[in-house]
């Protein structure tokens, strides 16, 4: 067969085509490489930085050549190259400083034939896998498909190849074969080669100078359009090591393939360093080298493993803090409290974090899930996912009460059990909204009955709702042990379904869990189930309107793990649409910022004295206790800072509703 001149530039164009279950279909023009893996171009010319075919970038040992490699790896899978047989490789050359290419072709070429072909597929997670084939006359050849390439397909069905080499074309196509799909999907390059000379590589570099950032770059937009098209994610595999394969998480000895993730995480290391030269706190790595504006007796922190914490950093920069902390790759020092801790940093956020990377946030920020969306079903779901853990564990830490929201304290909190400060709340919210003798009270989100019971025992007719059906259950056998089930009712219900008019509503700590798309409904409710004069009396976490409009797209460490399908709203927002979408006046009575501070505090004291409750529950998994001690500290220290507080807001109807 005849071949092109080697080495060549081959000018073409990469389409992708997918008709189930989303029509998809794109064209990209970009240019490969071409070359002969024992003859490549020389390392040594001095624009070898315009375009490098590497063997770090390729099946093998990196310190070998390519050429050796390829050989190796096909003896080891049972297809020797004949002596004397040349091995074309088609591939993305590495270009200042990057390569990422979706699929490298090896064509072995013994007597004018082709004998066999390697296609090595790499994906965006670092994973690959080389498929050896033995194409018939026409260069088509078929195989199972072993890599998760992408997250839209699992690794099930088969793929048929084909495969051109001629002076005048090179092309490569796969298509997907799925079990009762008719099309699954096609990708394709087809080009033509020219000799590569200083001349048509320096065009080619000056049309796409940055042809392999490009790849990359398109494959992920491409990715979240389909998703934003809602198309079915699947879950990643573990990937399957496959002998002979250097998997990119191996350290290479020339450095080159670790590079990207070094500077990866070198990056969110000189990040994180920076943020400890801003605040008293400081940091102490395992050689004993110390970061941080603190002195001796300041807050300390231990970076247990640098690596893994600064490599999940980079990765995932909202949920690597707290995943990092449960994982044990960083903690608090003996003697320090791990709020103490982060509290310098939430009280001085705009200050650890330069104010370009704020403008660049987006670039890290994920979208909340749709799954956690608060639907009728997304929203018992995600309800469930915290407040039916188990009523024994929260019994661990909660007081008497069963209280999960801010306590109200009074001047001197050292004096006062917590179990006092969280009666003294529910009398504050119920004064609020004038609950007495014979009212007709709603109370949205019943927690496990404390409020309902306190109510019940003013002389008001209580109706409580809740989706929680461990807390359900709880809260009416306590209304039941205090001898109100003649007056106080606790349903499992929407309140979305809620029916009626009532005197008054109050709602402690649910406005949180509604998510921003179901405020107007929510609010909209309080004015309809309202008689007219009554009142609504809401407890709410909130931030500042400059927080909430920086973070209400983004998907952080508490959604994901602890509450999905949440949302802090700011006062702001919380007047704009009860104005706009329900007529409605709020008004912020006080703020229980500070009292909620020492909430927390009392909870992770109490949380941490009994473990062995804890594991007695049901929760003896380290992991679990880790996250739990960060959550609590995490959210103290956001109070204690000023980044949020928690208020009382009178709702009140501008107008009555008939």
């Amino acid at each position: 067969m005849n071949l092109p001149a080697l080495p060549a530039i081959v000018h073409g164009d990469v389409v992708h085509s997918r008709r189930e279950p989303l029509r998809h279909r794109f064209r990209h023009r970009m240019y490969l490489w071409l070359i002969d893996v024992d003859d490549p171009p020389d390392p040594r010319r001095p624009w070898r930085w315009l375009g490098h075919v590497s063997a770090a970038d390729h099946l093998g040992d990196p310190a070998s050549s390519i050429g050796a490699n390829i050989r190796g790896f096909l003896a080891a899978q049972g297809s020797p190259v004949p002596p004397g047989a040349r091995v074309v490789l088609l591939a993305q050359a590495r270009a200042f400083g990057h390569c990422f290419d979706p699929i490298s072709v090896f064509w072995v070429i013994d007597g004018g034939q082709v004998v066999t072909v390697v296609a090595e597929v790499h994906n965006t997670y670092g994973d690959r896998h080389a498929y050896v084939l033995h194409p018939d006359e026409q260069g088509q050849a078929r195989t199972d498909k072993v890599l998760y390439v992408s997250p839209f397909y699992d690794t099930s069905g088969h793929y048929e190849l084909s495969f051109t080499l001629c002076p005048q074309r090179v092309a490569v196509s796969v298509r997907l074969r799925r079990e009762g799909a008719h099309h699954d999907f096609v990708a394709a390059f087809v080009g033509v080669p020219e000799a590569a000379t200083r001349r048509t590589v320096l065009r080619a570099v000056a049309r796409q100078p940055a042809v392999t950032w490009q790849i990359s770059t398109l494959i992920r937009v491409h990715g979240i359009a389909l998703w934003l098209r809602r198309l079915p994610v699947v879950p990643r595999p573990a990937a399957r090591p496959q002998p002979g394969i250097t998997g990119p998480d191996v350290a290479r000895a020339d450095g080159t393939r670790q590079a990207p993730r070094v500077v990866a995480r070198r990056a969110a290391q000189i990040m994180v360093e920076y943020a400890l030269r801003q605040v008293s706190v400081r940091a102490i790595y395992p050689d004993g080298r110390v970061v941080g504006a603190g002195g001796a007796d300041a807050p300390t922190l231990l970076i247990h493993q640098p690596e893994a914490i600064f490599d999940r950093l980079a990765r995932h920069p909202k949920l690597g803090l707290g995943e990092g902390y449960t994982a044990d790759e960083w903690g608090a020092a003996p003697g320090t409290d791990l709020a103490d801790a982060l509290t310098p940093f939430a009280a001085r956020l705009a200050e650890v974090i330069p104010a370009p990377l704020w403008r660049l946030r987006r670039l890290v920020d994920t979208a909340l899930p749709d799954a956690h969306r608060n639907t009728r079903h997304g929203a018992r779901a995600n309800i469930a996912h915290h407040y039916d853990l188990s009523n024994e564990l929260f019994a661990t830490f909660l007081d008497e009460t069963m209280t999960y929201s801010a306590a109200l304290f009074g001047p001197e909190p050292d004096t006062q059990s917590l179990a006092s400060a969280q009666r003294a709340k529910m009398d504050a919210i119920l004064d609020l909204a004038h609950v007495g003798p014979g009212t007709d009270l709603l109370e949205i989100g019943s927690g496990w009955g404390a409020l309902a019971i306190a109510a019940g025992q003013r002389g008001a007719r209580v109706r409580s709702i809740t989706l929680s059906a461990e807390q359900h259950a709880e809260a009416r056998r306590r209304v039941e042990a205090a001898g109100l089930a003649d007056r106080v009712s606790i349903e499992v219900c929407d309140y979305r379904d809620v029916t009626g008019r009532y005197d008054a509503i109050v709602s402690v700590e649910m406005l949180e869990a509604v998510g921003e798309e179901f405020w107007p409904t929510y609010l909209r409710l309080l004015r309809h189930r309202l008689r007219p004069g009554g009142v609504a009396a809401v407890q709410t976490i909130t931030m500042s309107h400059e927080r909430f409009l920086a973070t209400r797209r983004s998907h952080g460490w508490i959604q994901e793990h602890i509450f999905p399908g949440g949302l802090i709203p700011s006062v702001a927002v919380i007047r704009d649409i009860g104005a706009h979408y329900a007529g409605l006046r709020v008004e912020v009575v006080r703020s229980l910022g500070a009292s909620y501070a020492e909430t927390l505090r009392r909870w992770r004291q109490h949380f941490m004295e009994h473990e062995d409750e804890v594991r007695r529950a049901g929760f003896g998994d380290s992991d679990f206790r880790r996250m739990w001690e960060f959550y609590l500290a995490y959210s103290e220290a956001g109070f204690r800072s000023g980044y949020l507080d928690d208020v009382h807001v009178r709702i009140t109807a501008e107008e009555p509703c008939n």
